[in-house]
This record gives C-alpha cells, structure tokens and sequence, in this order.
C-alpha cells in the first residue's frame, strides 16, 4: 500500500467515526430536550454501543500502522492534509494511551455519577454524589498517568492536552495570577461606581415561550442557519451536533428574561462557530475546532463582549418590546444595557457578569487540581468551595445546589476542562481589540442590526482555519500575539471604569 493511499484510507476511518459520533451528539441532544425519563437505561446502552464502535476504529492496530505508512511521505501532502494527519496522530496516542479497562471504568464512573448528581441536585446534598465522585476521581488520575506518559508530560496537563491542545499549567496559572490579583480590586470600584446608577429591574414576568420567540428572532438576525439547527429549552444550556445539524438549548426563567436570553447568546457563538468551520473537511479531524478556549472564546465573545454592548441593546430594544408586548423605563434600551452590565457577588458562574465570570472559573481550577493531586479529599469540597466563594466573589451559598454541585463537569469526568473558560474569556477580550482594530464601524453595524462585518472578520480570523493551525500559531493571526490576559484587565477598565 502507498503512503497517498494510507492516507485516503485513513480519511475513510475518521469519516466513519465523524458519523458514528454525531449520532450520538443527536442522542445526548434528545436524552436532555425530549426523552422520557424512563428511557435513560437503553440511552446509556446506546452511547456505549456508539462509542465503543468509534473508539475501536480509532484505537485499533490497523488504524496505526496506516499512520506510520502515511507518516512516511507526508511531504507530498498538501498543508491541509498534512494538518490533518497530524491532528489524526494526536487523537490516536491519546485514545491508544488508555487501556481497554480503564475506558471502561471510566465510562461506567461518569454513567453512575452523572446520574447520582441529578440526585443530589434535587435533594441540594452533596453527600448524595461524593462517593460516586470518589471514583471518578481515581480513574481520570489513572487516565491522566497514562496519557502523561505517553506525551512526555504531567497527568494534569495531559488533561489539559485532551481540552486545549498544548496548553499547560504553567500557562493558565499565569492567567490565574494575573487575574485573580487584579480583578478583586476592579470588582470592589465597579461596585462603588454602579451603586449610584442602578438599573430599573423589570417588574413584568415573561412567558418562556416569549422568551424562546426572543431568542429565535435574534439567532435568525445573528445568521444562524435554522435549516440546519434548532433552539429548545433544558436543565444546563448546551451545544450538540455538527455543522449539518446544530442543535442548541438554553434555561428560561420567566422572571428573569436575562438568563435565558444571554445562555441563547452563548450557545449561538459556539453555533457559529461550528458552522462556520470549512465544509471540505467536516468528517476530518482538521475540520473541528481548535480546541475548547478557542471555542469558549466564540461562545463569550458573543454573550459577553457583543451581547453585552451597548450597540448590541440599541438593536435588541425594539425587538424585545414587540415580541414581549413591554414598555417602560425598565425595557428602554439605556435600562436594559445597564441590567446586562450589572455586576454582582453571584452565586451561580452561568449567570456571573463578565467582570466576576473569571473568578468563578478560577476557583473551580484551584479546588480541581486539589482534588486531582489528593490534597482536597472529596468530602470536604463543599466547605473549600465556600470558603474560596467567600475569597473571590465575597458570598456563599446556603445550600450545595448553588455551590459544588452547579456543574456537571467533574461527575462526568471532565477534569481540565475548566481552564478552557477563562482562557476563553481571555481570549475573547483579545479578539474584540482585533476586531475593532481591522474593522472601527463594526459597533455601528451592529447598533443598524448589519452583523456580516462581524461573523466576515470571525470567519477570516477564526472559523476558516479549524485545527489546521495550533492555538498560539491562530491567536498570531488573528491578533498578532498568544493569549495575553493584559487585554481583558484593558476592556474591563475601559467598559466599567471611564465609559
């Protein structure tokens, strides 16, 4: 066999997994919107059955040796396709790191816990999941020995790896630094500078189903492409699907139209973000996302930094009043650019501002590498939670369902991915400079409702590369440098401090 036609058959195996996969991202889709509760034991069957059969493509002997043999002349491929097969080996040593029995006690860990973290949820009791946690816990450990291992690196930046390719701990402890010494002291001034001008809270409670016609009318303005995706409503708002069936939700409280509107906001720009990703290479492991900060960053940019403008409630006003059927001072767009700007000692990271957003990620990453290293045992984590709540956001909450247990993250093992958000948020603040650099009138056309210039910069900047580049090589492009907190701590003076 030639090392062309090696590669081509490996494009076969990656498309089949691409298929095999987006079956069960419409599954987990279904399992959360529409399923019956009493189907959740063939669901679990289900994803196993579908994952087994990709992980197996992807893990297999043949799998590697056509890696070798492509590997051989991967000069005579073009940059795409060498991109390619380089994004094919990654994914393979992480899967083939792994042995078959820890895949499984792994998948059999998440399945047990996830479900005990609905439990305790509705029971607000932590206990409820703590020893199902326990072994979550033991296994990513054992998982993250592995993969470090095979990638010559720490079992926690393994993790990291697994999330944001080539990011390590060095790299975010700096961030955390950087932000955790100054956003407290911001935090404090914004709150002395706000308390003169707070917003007028809207008394009229809003029907959820308003507040879906909102959200599909400002997606539909937005561009994205409802032949192809769909909005509904869930417990935890999400992103399911590829770039032929998008489909996203968002949690809708009918007294606080804010939350519902700003998650729909969220999970549009990871929307966009997916569908804007090059067609030619959908099924191909160059054609995804460059890692989860590079797609936190699409999904914040949009909610925070766009979202949250004051050109953006200049457009969104009248289109709020007429599907709301609301008027007042509360619904003006002056009143309501301040409700979106408001900041807050929160409880919940989901509906955190964007000053204090990064505080909330911070001390999930701190207590997760304490419960990942054995210095934080897991049965006290609700009252380190509580007390890093009081350090950073200045509360705490009266219950574990506002506190350690508002994520579902660590019980479906997903440790390492917690970074991804404030990297996110980092580089979203970074890529708004950008953009209002190459493009000064972009607000404005955002304020007549025109959002091209904005989703044709993305495109260019950010969508049109997929995984061809690393992250650093594509935050070089777009904006000149890597990652580099000094442009979020600029945006947040700037916004809350002088305008």
């Amino acid at each position: 066999m030639s090392p062309n036609n090696a590669y081509q058959q490996l494009e076969k195996r990656f498309r089949r997994i691409h298929l095999l996969r987006s079956i069960g991202h419409l599954l987990r889709w279904d399992g959360e919107v529409m399923m019956p509760s009493g189907s959740s034991g063939i669901r679990a069957e289900q994803l196993s059955l579908l994952e087994t059969e990709s992980n197996s493509i992807l893990r297999s002997r043949q799998t590697g040796v056509l890696l070798d043999r492509a590997e051989t002349s991967a000069g005579t491929l073009d940059g795409w396709q060498q991109a390619n097969l380089r994004e094919m080996r990654r994914l393979w040593v992480h899967a083939n790191a792994i042995p078959n029995r820890l895949v499984n006690a792994f998948h059999r860990a998440t399945t047990e816990a996830d479900m005990h973290w609905r439990r305790a949820v509705e029971q607000d009791d932590f206990r409820v999941l703590a020893p199902h946690l326990e072994k979550v816990i033991a296994v990513v450990r054992e998982k993250g020995r592995f993969v470090g291992a095979a990638l010559g690196c720490s079992a926690y930046d393994a993790l990291l790896d697994e999330h944001d390719p080539g990011r390590t701990t060095a790299d975010i402890n700096r961030v955390f630094h950087e932000l955790s010494s100054e956003l407290p002291h911001l935090i404090a001034a914004i709150l002395e500078r706000q308390s003169a001008m707070s917003p007028v809270e809207p008394a009229t409670p809003v029907a959820v189903a308003r507040q879906k016609d909102l959200g599909r009318r400002v997606m539909k303005a937005l561009g994205f492409p409802f032949h192809k995706g769909r909005l509904d409503e869930s417990l935890h708002p999400f992103t399911e699907g590829t770039a032929e069936d998008i489909r996203i939700t968002s949690r809708f409280d009918k007294d606080d139209f804010l939350t519902g509107f700003m998650g729909v906001l969220h999970e549009t720009g990871h929307a966009m973000y997916d569908y804007g990703l090059p067609q030619a290479w959908a099924t191909q492991p160059v054609g995804r996302d460059r890692g989860m900060a590079i797609h936190e960053s699409q999904a914040l940019f949009l909610e925070m930094m766009i979202g949250r403008s004051r050109s953006f409630m200049n457009f969104c006003a009248p289109m709020i009043a007429r599907t709301f059927g609301t008027q007042g001072a509360g619904w003006s767009s002056g009143n309501l650019y301040r409700l979106a700007t408001q900041v807050r000692r929160s409880l919940v990271r989901m509906d955190a501002d964007e000053v204090t957003y990064p505080l909330h990620v911070i001390l999930r990453c701190e207590l997760e590498e304490e419960l990942f290293s054995g210095v934080l045992e897991v049965r006290h984590l609700p009252q380190a939670w509580n007390d890093k709540m009081r350090l950073y956001i200045g509360v705490a909450p009266g219950g574990d369902s506002k506190g350690c247990l508002q994520d579902s993250h660590w019980p479906l093992g997903y440790f390492g991915y917690f970074s991804t958000y404030l990297m996110g948020i980092v580089i979203a603040a970074q890529l708004f400079s950008a953009l209002q650099r190459d493009n000064p009138d972009v607000m404005r056309q955002i304020e007549l409702g025109n959002f091209a210039p904005l989703f044709d910069w993305l495109d260019r900047s950010i969508y049109c590369q997929a995984a061809k580049l690393t992250t650093e090589q594509l935050l070089e492009r777009a904006t000149g440098e890597d990652a580099n907190s000094a442009y979020f701590l600029a945006y947040v003076r700037a916004k809350y401090l002088t305008a």
